[in-house]
């Protein structure tokens, strides 16, 4: 009797791992695959479409359109103007100022972070024929499959004495980045379908890869043959998720993102992208890995 319980306990402890075991394997799962491995890159580039829109009206003195580019409870805080609540103060604010003359309305420097498929962040130096200021926030969400602006934060902080000309290209910010984010689309992509080669050429020659806690590796030779074995080991869907993608220069522009693949996910630090001979490539990239599935 006693071997017969003995076996049955047994048999029971066995049951229950295997039980264990198959749920821990189905709490196996990657992170961020609700939505596709370049959704975010996408949401930022209607934000930027959206962006240089608004600025075009802008500058055409399209006040209805300026006007309309917000939700109708937005919240406009123009400093030192005041606070601004829902779209008929903030149409006052605009319509008498766009008339009033002001015009050549230029963004520097624009950084976009996406929260969501219908929420990002803009953040931009900014300046026009009579002054000079910075933007802290544009908060960008999506209504009725429109983007809108439900929250702006600017400052002025500089006014001119006597209007002033000035010949740069107003969106030449957004598409500096438009450019990069294509570019990053297609390592992305790259990697996905099992590219390596294709994604070594996605560095400078004197490239430097900071793959914590793997290796540090210099040079583009060596990058294209670690992200060839990362591939035939099985690495696929690399995903990107909540990125940011700022301007610092013509030429130079900065990435950070959470990450994800088939085998574990992690946060990207710093990829710097450098415009070269035309061609957008990255000169470092330093990413980690927080959790391997």
């Amino acid at each position: 009797m006693k071997s017969i319980l003995k076996g049955i306990t047994l048999l029971l402890l066995l049951i229950s791992f295997i039980s264990c075991k198959k749920e821990l394997k189905k709490e196996v799962k990657q992170s961020f695959t609700e939505h596709s491995p370049t959704a975010h890159h996408k949401i930022a580039l209607e934000i930027l479409k959206a962006s240089k829109n608004w600025i075009t009206n802008f500058n055409k003195g399209n006040t209805d359109a300026c006007v309309n580019g917000y939700d109708k409870k937005a919240i406009m805080r123009a400093m030192p103007f005041g606070l601004k609540k829902e779209r008929t103060k903030i149409s006052e604010f605009w319509k008498p100022f766009i008339k009033s003359g002001a015009t050549n309305l230029i963004y520097t420097n624009v950084s976009i972070e996406v929260v969501n498929e219908t929420t990002a962040f803009l953040s931009a130096n900014w300046s026009m024929n009579i002054g000079k200021g910075i933007i802290y926030q544009e908060k960008w969400e999506k209504k009725n499959e429109v983007w809108v602006l439900t929250y702006d934060d600017f400052k002025v902080l500089e006014q001119f004495k006597e209007p002033k000309e000035n010949i740069t290209n107003p969106v030449a910010s957004h598409i500096t980045l438009e450019e990069v984010i294509k570019a990053s689309i297609k390592f992305t992509n790259a990697f996905n379908s099992g590219k390596g080669e294709m994604c070594g050429n996605g560095y400078l020659e004197n490239g430097t890869l900071n793959a914590i806690p793997f290796a540090i590796i210099n040079g583009k030779k060596g990058i294209e043959d670690f992200w060839r074995k990362l591939i035939k080991e099985g690495a696929t869907n690399l995903t990107y998720h909540n990125p940011t993608f700022k301007v610092t220069t013509d030429t130079s522009v900065f990435l950070a993102s959470q990450w994800s693949m088939n085998i574990g996910e992690g946060k990207i630090y710093q990829e710097k992208w450098e415009k070269i001979n035309g061609v957008w490539l990255l000169s470092y990239d330093e990413f980690k890995v927080l959790k391997q599935y």
